[in-house]
């Protein structure tokens, strides 16, 4: 049982090395050096944690509209739910006398 653990976990440390491997060649991130490669990792994590932070903190209906897209059992849930929700104009359940400030 053991050895078959150890042969999956191995087949998993390549299966990652090698999708490591594809990154760095599809962005040319192979051809520089070790300091190089480190900074521009810190960069495009920066840029995507900033992106995904700004969507959504700054585009939370947009945002929900797209993993209702995306992921429809989990919309047709929660409309099953039957939640005493009433949509206003804008699609946002609540009062229009709430004033939510973010």
């Amino acid at each position: 049982m053991f050895e078959k653990l150890a042969e999956d976990y191995a087949k998993c440390k390549r299966y990652v090395k090698w999708l490591y491997l594809l990154y760095e060649l599809n962005t040319q991130i192979a051809i520089c050096e070790p300091w190089e490669k480190v900074f521009l990792n810190i960069l495009l994590g920066s840029c995507m944690s900033l992106f995904l932070y700004a969507s959504f903190a700054y585009v939370p209906g947009y945002c929900l509209s797209v993993f209702h897209l995306l992921w429809p059992m989990a919309s047709a849930q929660n409309l099953n739910a039957g939640s005493a929700c009433t949509s206003n104009i804008d699609g946002f359940c609540g009062n229009e006398s709430e004033v939510v400030l973010t």
